[in-house]
């Protein structure tokens, strides 16, 4: 099926399948239908899950979420740390973790990680969390480096994150006194949810992202998931008739939503909004010229260091950085920029 939709109504269907018209109403919902969120800055990512439940969701009520093991931390997708529902996690390493290793390769040797390493520590780390239900970061790396696995120069983050492709490690609960950062390994199999278990992946995953993030491309979505553009077009064949063709982005390429998602109204006025580090609505797509021109692409990034810089959002476009310093003289505009303090103090 086809349809061609102007600019504007791709935007007013991306802030809404990314639920900034209208929170999810729970944090697990809006979970659920994010399907992972970018979090490798935890702050950003609380936010970002935040705004996208409801007006009052605070970091306590998330954080609530970690300690139940409903929600979790964990690299998922790019080898980054995304946000997800536990019933979600087992699957997303699964169904990525081949990629995300592939890419780890060459730092891996680099870093002189072996098998035997990788086997060795994954005995150390799943006993020592198993006897103690969680553990930091900190005292993992102590565990490594008494029983002679150096943990310097970033050898110690490589073997966590090997773990968790190898469906062993997620984080979870966040300790009172962690700040804004800290967060506790758990064993994947000490999760209360149920494993999701889909039946093709790949379709799956493609199915998920845009509902969440849609109207997208195929690149956006091989982006988004760290596969193959190969993969992700192999994927969208096998759906066929479940995805709805609605326009094409600067490169020329199809939008794509999941059939029969054009139903609902939407608002004509799009709502002002204060997006984050590493936000969705900006990071998960490959072209990003729909949102933001060349000169706000500069200023938000992704730079050198890697960065996505937070922004104000304006009719579904991107208007200009934040600037934690100065809050705005609106009462809408200071409201948003005190929230978004809140979760970073």
């Amino acid at each position: 099926m086809t349809e061609n939709l102007p600019p504007r109504r791709i935007l007013q269907l991306r802030m809404a399948n990314q639920l900034l018209l209208e929170p999810a109403g729970s944090v697990p919902a809006a979970a659920e239908r994010m399907l992972a969120l970018q979090s490798q800055d935890l702050a950003a990512g609380r936010y970002a899950l935040a705004q996208r439940s409801g007006k009052t969701t605070d970091r306590a009520q998330i954080d609530a979420l970690f300690a139940s093991r409903d929600l979790v931390r964990s690299w998922t997708m790019r080898g980054t740390l995304h946000i997800c529902a536990a019933a979600d996690v087992r699957w997303l390493v699964r169904a990525t973790r081949q990629r995300t290793l592939k890419a780890m390769d060459s730092r891996l040797r680099a870093l002189q990680i072996t098998a035997a390493d990788i086997s060795t520590a994954g005995t150390l780390v799943g006993g020592h969390v198993g006897q103690h239900g969680s553990a930091s970061r900190a005292s993992l790396f102590a565990l490594l480096n008494a029983h002679g696995i150096q943990t310097s120069a970033q050898r110690g983050v490589h073997l966590l994150m090997c773990l968790v492709m190898e469906g062993l490690l997620c984080l979870g609960p966040v300790p009172e006194d962690a700040g804004l950062a800290g967060q506790d390994f758990i064993l994947l199999d000490d999760l209360p949810s149920a494993d999701r278990q889909p039946a093709q992946p790949l379709q799956e995953l493609l199915r998920r992202y845009l509902a969440g993030h849609g109207p997208a491309s195929v690149r956006d979505a091989a982006w988004y998931t760290g596969q193959t553009l190969t993969q992700l077009k192999t994927a969208a064949a096998d759906l066929g008739s479940e995805l709805l063709r609605v326009g094409q982005d600067a490169r020329g390429e199809d939008l794509y939503l999941p059939a029969g998602s054009l139903t609902a109204e939407l608002p004509a006025r799009l709502p002002l909004r204060l997006l984050g580090h590493f936000d969705e609505y900006y990071l998960s797509y490959a072209d990003r010229s729909l949102v933001a021109d060349e000169r706000l692409r500069a200023q938000i990034g992704p730079g050198s260091n890697g960065m996505v810089k937070p922004f104000w959002l304006r009719s579904g476009k991107a208007e200009r950085p934040w600037n934690a310093q100065t809050a705005p003289t609106d009462r809408l505009g200071a409201a948003l920029h005190q929230r978004y303090l809140e979760f970073r103090a």
